[in-house]
């Protein structure tokens, strides 16, 4: 800051750019200059040549005359040619400050420019200008630069002012070089551990993921063992093998074995999904005719709804429409998106099912006028252990059927898809590639 009882000096800053020209001015105003702005160098000329000026801040880049040419223009002068000159730069080519010396300026500073830098250089060109006339060289000095030769006439204070700007230039370069080089180690080292951390993560979910289904295989093999002892001892006694049996006896042992078949099915489901999970799961992959595998599953399935007065049809479809399927797994799929059908349709409803080819796959579509599926569980229905109905789910299942089917279709190469509405029903459609001819080899699995 300037005394305040001492008249400001005048700056003149040459900056083609309002605003970086506007901001500078106000930098220098608040620090007690009284600095005025000309937008080009040609501008700068005339005010310079109308009114005084202690300095002169010019930009290099700027059309028309460049700073350098403004430059060469006042030392020339008779009038102007001791007024100090600052130099702007972004130092984007290091010729900037030779070809500056080389011209006449007393100093430079960097642009984006620091504040408290951009003073103390104003301050050192300032008090060097009563020294710079008796320290002037007695001719040119040639210096060759990066390859470029230069002559250089400005004087021992001008060139050592420079000197010192450029090294404190570099210091603050390489200050701020450490800092990045410290910062960019300090987050390499955080991705590096943060990679490691992802992995042994994965490397510990796997190993959990692995042992709950080396844990879900061996109980579930473990509990169909007594769970098939249950069912063969409860029919050799419901067929009198052990004594006669009494009409409330037979009833028990009926409520036995029905609930040693729902038993066992969750067990198999789980079994199943175990398998699947650890890859084990074997596929015998070949042609399949779509409707001599759909059309006798009418048998398993019109038995269930009758007893709740659904009714069930298959519309036919395509009767020569050959899929790549595991036969057995194709028909597990479909049983159990008909069981779902009719589980989740009201009594009286309706469960109909068709096969067709379309687009290179071979499509089978099961659909009910069941209770549909909410909007807010479309995404989650085929995840393990997921139940529209949490109610009826808990009584009938574990909520692994549509999991299981959809890792078989897509183990078979194959997708299930659904669409629903709530209160309305619900459409599952299960896609299988075609087979290129209808005698197709068996594809290993």
């Amino acid at each position: 800051m300037t005394n305040p009882r001492v008249a400001p000096r005048p700056i003149l800053i040459v900056e083609d750019s309002r605003t970086q020209a506007e901001a500078l001015r106000a930098f220098l105003e608040d620090s007690g200059f009284a600095p005025r702005v000309a937008s080009s160098g040609l501008a700068a000329l005339a005010d310079l040549r109308e009114h005084h000026a202690d300095l002169v801040i010019s930009d290099i880049i700027m059309p028309g005359m460049s700073g350098l040419e403004l430059c060469q223009a006042l030392r020339a002068d008779l009038d102007l040619g001791d007024i100090p000159f600052m130099l702007l730069t972004s130092l984007i080519d290091p010729l900037d400050v030779i070809r500056g010396l080389e011209c006449g300026a007393d100093n430079y500073a960097t642009k984006p420019y620091d504040p408290a830098q951009l003073l103390r250089r104003i301050g050192r060109t300032f008090e060097s200008r009563s020294t710079r006339r008796s320290n002037k060289v007695a001719g040119p000095i040639e210096i060759i630069f990066l390859g470029h030769r230069f002559s250089v006439e400005s004087g021992r204070e001008q060139i050592l002012d420079v000197l010192i700007s450029s090294f404190e230039d570099i210091a603050r370069a390489n200050v701020a070089l450490r800092a990045a080089e410290d910062e960019r180690e300090r987050l390499y080292e955080g991705e590096r551990q943060a990679r490691h951390d992802a992995e042994q993560a994965q490397v510990r979910a796997e190993e959990a993921n692995r042992a709950k289904s080396e844990f879900l295989a061996m109980m579930s093999h473990d509990l169909r063992t007594p769970l098939n002892a249950i069912a063969g001892y409860s029919e050799l006694l419901a067929l009198g093998i052990r004594g006669p049996v009494t009409a409330p006896q037979k009833a028990d042992l009926e409520r036995i074995q029905r609930n040693q078949r729902h038993l066992l099915n969750l067990v198999n489901d789980i079994l199943s999904f175990a398998k699947i999970e650890t890859g084990k799961i074997p596929l015998e992959m070949k042609s399949v005719n779509l409707e001599k595998t759909v059309r006798p599953l009418r048998a398993v399935i019109e038995p269930q709804a009758a007893k709740r007065g659904i009714i069930y049809e298959y519309l036919g479809g395509d009767c020569d429409a050959m899929v790549v399927a595991d036969v057995e797994r194709l028909e597990q799929i479909l049983i159990n998106l008909l069981g779902n059908a009719v589980k989740f349709t009201p009594d009286g409803g309706r469960v109909t099912m068709r096969c067709f080819s379309r687009d290179g796959m071979g499509v089978i579509e099961v659909t009910d006028t069941g209770i549909g599926i909410p909007e807010d569980k479309m995404k989650v229905i085929f995840d393990p252990f997921v139940q529209v109905d949490a109610n009826r789910g808990k009584r009938d299942g574990v909520g692994l059927g549509l999991a299981i089917s959809r890792k078989l279709a897509q183990a078979m190469g194959g997708e299930i898809d659904v669409c629903s509405k709530v209160g309305v029903g619900s459409t599952f459609s299960v896609s299988l590639k075609l087979a290129e001819t209808p005698a197709l080899a068996e594809i290993p699995a």
